[in-house]
Formats: C-alpha cells, sequence, structure tokens
C-alpha cells in the first residue's frame, strides 16, 4: 500500500526567493540562485521529511509566476473557466517564458499539490506589489489551501514583522483559502520555526493527510532537535575545558612575590607568554567548536578565531604566599588584591570574515574585571581564566549559537555575523544574570587542582549540558513564543 505523501509547494511571483528557501529547509543546494527572473523553469520535487510510519512530506520549487500573467488579468476574470483556459494555451518557452513558467506553475499546483507556500517579499509595501492579488486569485480558481509567507524580511524586529503580517492579513482577509500569514525569511528564518509549516499543514488538511501532516510535523521537529542537543553537548565541553584551563607558574623568591603584589609588575614575562599559550587555545577552541555548530546545522563553510592580547588580569594568578607574608601585609593585602580594575578593549574573538565579537555584542566591547592576583590555595602556582572572562565567553558563544542557527542553507557559505538583534542580546544577557550564581559554581568547581576524576567527568558533562539547554529553550521561547512547544 503507497505511503501517504503531503505535498506542500512554494509558488510566488519570480525572483521572490523560492529556491533560496528550499535550500533552508532541505539543508541541501538545491536548484539554481541568482538574481534574476524565472532561473527555476520547471517543478521540481525533493523529500522535506520522512515519518517513522512511512509517510512523506515533499516539497516542491515551482517557476515563478511571471511578469505578464498580469497582462492577462481581465481575460482571466471574465473566464468561466480561467485555469481551463491558461493551460490549454501554447506559449513558447522561449519567447513567451514569462507566460510558459506561469502556465507550468498553475499546472503543477491543480494537479500535485495538497497546500500551497505562496511566498511575498516581505521587504516591500502591499501596495508595491500589485501581482499579489491576482496571483493569489489564480491559487483560490485552482482551489487550493494556501500559506502565505513574507519572505525578504531580513532581521527586521519583532513588532515590525508582527506590523507586516497583519498588514498582509487584513489585505487577504476576503480570501478564503488563505489559511495563514507569517514569516519566515530563507536568510534568517530560525530552525525553531521550520515545523510550524507541517503543524498549520495538519489543521487544514483532512482525513489520513492531517494524520500523515501530524506525524510529518513531529518528524521535523525531532529532525532539528538532535543537532540542537548535539549543539549544547558542544557549547558545554567548550564552556569546561576553558573554565578548567590553567598554566603552572615558576616558583618565585619571597622578595620577588612582594614586590609584585605592590607593584603589580604587569611586565611579567613569564605571564605573557603563559598569556599567549592560553589565548592560543581558546582561539581554536573557539573555532573548533564554532566550525562544529555549523556543520550540525547542515551549513556550508567555517570560521576562524583568534583571541586579541589583553591585559594580565583577565586571567586569576594564584601564586604561593607564605602565611607569614600575609600576616606581615595584614590588612593591607585585601586593598592590594581586591581592588585592582582594568579595562578589557575586547577585540575579542577575530572571524574568518573579519567580524569581530565586540561588533557581534554591540555597543562596547570594554568591560572592567576586578581581580587580578588571587590569593587562595596555598600551595598552588597557576593562572587560569577570571570569571568576568568566562562569562563572557558563555555569552558569546550563546549569541554565536543563535546566529548559526538563524542562517538559512540558502543564503550561502556560512560569514560571521557582525551584529546580532538586540532582542538576542539582551535575553542572553538576562538569562546568563538570573542563573549567574550556579555559573559562578561551575567556575569554581572546574579548577583542575580540586580535580574532577575519569567517573565524575561524564556527569559533569551531562549537567552542564542541561543548563546550557535550558537556557536556550528559554531564550528560544523568549524569542518566538511560538515554538514554546517545541520543547515541552
Amino acid at each position: 500500500m503507497p505511503q501517504e505523501e503531503v505535498v506542500l509547494s512554494l509558488i510566488s511571483h519570480t525572483n521572490v526567493g523560492k529556491t533560496a528557501l528550499a535550500r533552508t529547509l532541505l539543508r541541501e543546494d538545491i536548484g539554481e540562485v541568482a538574481d534574476s527572473a524565472h532561473v527555476t523553469t520547471i517543478p521540481e520535487a525533493h523529500a522535506l521529511i520522512e515519518a517513522p510510519s512511512g509517510a512523506v512530506a515533499k516539497l516542491w520549487d515551482t517557476p515563478g509566476f511571471g511578469a505578464n500573467l498580469g497582462k492577462l488579468a481581465k481575460r482571466l476574470r471574465s473566464s468561466k473557466n480561467p485555469i481551463g483556459w491558461v493551460l490549454h494555451q501554447v506559449w513558447d518557452r522561449t519567447q513567451d517564458k514569462s507566460l510558459w513558467c506561469s502556465q507550468e506553475a498553475i499546472r503543477h499546483v491543480q494537479k500535485e499539490t495538497d497546500v500551497v507556500l505562496y511566498l511575498i517579499d516581505g521587504s516591500q509595501d502591499a501596495e508595491q506589489l500589485p501581482f499579489v492579488e491576482l496571483e493569489l486569485e489564480v491559487i483560490a480558481w485552482i482551489g487550493k489551501p494556501t500559506l502565505v509567507l513574507l519572505n525578504q524580511t531580513g532581521d527586521a524586529p519583532p513588532e515590525e514583522t508582527q506590523k507586516a503580517e497583519q498588514k498582509w492579513r487584513e489585505k487577504l482577509a476576503d480570501l478564503s483559502h488563505i489559511h495563514g500569514v507569517t514569516t519566515l525569511d530563507a536568510f534568517t528564518r530560525c530552525w525553531t520555526q521550520e515545523h510550524l509549516l507541517l503543524e498549520k499543514a495538519t489543521q487544514i488538511l483532512e482525513g489520513d493527510k492531517r494524520k500523515a501532516a501530524k506525524e510529518l510535523t513531529n518528524a521535523l521537529a525531532e529532525r532539528n532537535l538532535r543537532p540542537f542537543r548535539e549543539s549544547c553537548a558542544l557549547i558545554a565541553q567548550f564552556l569546561i575545558e576553558t573554565a578548567s584551563d590553567q598554566e603552572q607558574l615558576k616558583p618565585q623568591p619571597i622578595t620577588q612575590k612582594l614586590k609584585n603584589l605592590i607593584t603589580k609588575n604587569r611586565n611579567d614575562a613569564e605571564l605573557k607568554e603563559v598569556q599567549t599559550r592560553m589565548q592560543e587555545r581558546v582561539a581554536k577552541r573557539t573555532a573548533d567548536t564554532v566550525n562544529h555548530l555549523i556543520e550540525l546545522q547542515g551549513l556550508a563553510g567555517e570560521t576562524a578565531s583568534e583571541l586579541a592580547k589583553a591585559s594580565q588580569e583577565q586571567f586569576d594568578v594564584k601564586r604561593e604566599v607564605e602565611e607569614p607574608l600575609i600576616a606581615v601585609i595584614g590588612g593591607a593585602a585585601s586593598g592590594l588584591l581586591g581592588g585592582i580594575a582594568a579595562d578589557l578593549i575586547a577585540h575579542g574573538l577575530t572571524f574568518g570574515g573579519g567580524a569581530m565579537v565586540g561588533m557581534l555584542l554591540g555597543a562596547t566591547t570594554s568591560y572592567s574585571l576586578a581581580k587580578g592576583y588571587n590569593l587562595t590555595q596555598a600551595g598552588s602556582n597557576s593562572v587560569r581564566w577570571t570569571f568576568s572572562q568566562f562569562s563572557m565567553q558563555l555569552q558569546v558563544m550563546l549569541l554565536l549559537y543563535l546566529a548559526i542557527s538563524h542562517y538559512g542553507r540558502g543564503r550561502g557559505i556560512w560569514q560571521d555575523p557582525t551584529r546580532t538583534p538586540q532582542l538576542w542580546e539582551s535575553t542572553i544577557r538576562d538569562l546568563i544574570g538570573q542563573s549567574e550564581k550556579d555559573w559562578q559554581r561551575l567556575w569554581k568547581k572546574l579548577d583542575l587542582e580540586k580535580g574532577e576524576n575519569a567517573e565524575t567527568k561524564p556527569k559533569l558533562l551531562g549537567d552542564v549540558k542541561k543548563d546550557v539547554q535550558s537556557l536556550l529553550e528559554e531564550a528560544f521561547t523568549r524569542i518566538y513564543p511560538e515554538s514554546k512547544n517545541l520543547f515541552g
């Protein structure tokens, strides 16, 4: 017995981005993408997702409606059978390419489609797109249910996107075959939105088609959740390695220790060498993690990272200082050790495309560090990243993951972001702030000298992954409230 198919067809005016959106949804480079009319000339079917039952969702990329279709508006609207009239015309594929492509699109929708995904250029107002009304009329004459998708919206703020959607809902309110208007940009959509296409199809279709659409919705959601979970594990591993990264320092004579404490000698050659090695490690660790995240998200390309030189106050320095010395210094020690603050001009992590994390985070790239020399754990001689630096790396990595999550394959090879939406930044900062004590406990726990044996490391990774995943789930839910059930 043939398995049930649910057919979704991308339909639009020519050059609105159907093939780009198909590439993003399919995670593969199908068709040809170019900034010109009628690049796609014949309908092409691709398997979007298959459910365990064998049901399949097919996504069709189709020729765009041509500009010349509007010239036939009067003839079509006066016809008793406009679709039949169009399909029986003979247009030359070369001489009348616009009408020929329109005919192919109509033929496909009539014969194959269960739900039409009609794309609109969301960067333009409705008044600038007079052809939309006729094209949707044509689909109405065929009698196929339609979801309207606003493409080419970029990274517009949510309030602007919602306003644009509402305008189109009002404009299309009289068309009974329109079952919804939503935004799904081929370049900037988030993976958490993709399963909603099939979820909406479930509400439209009936009988076995509806049952299949429901199964396929769950299958598509799971397809996208698997790399999400793997990404959380990668980020957790990055954080563990960063927080536990340390370098041993050479023992110093007691006189040199006292001199360093009093003068805060920033020309310590040994510290500079240690700092360079730690910078190189975090740069490589960041690049490896980001590249793996890019691959997991079904994207092509890679990034590179390099940590710029920073002041030695980025490190917690734990030097062996005998009790008698502390006793001599007395109360002055707390002033010397607790009062250091330095502005880190964080050119930060610089990626292959030349973008800086300072730009990624927006606004200023300077932040203050209140910790310098930390006289804890007598008997130790080592340096590690401060909590302030660790917290910054956490924020940067989460923002990078959000950028990767929104980067559609239809946009092409991965390019490092030059900025991120303010909503992402405020959401991540707020969520990290809410759980700051938990991250501080993790940072303290990952002091290698306190030790994590082989038996506890898997549990630790699982615990940190759970924290990362919980934070990102909450972030996605805040940014896309309609995706809340995805993480239920």
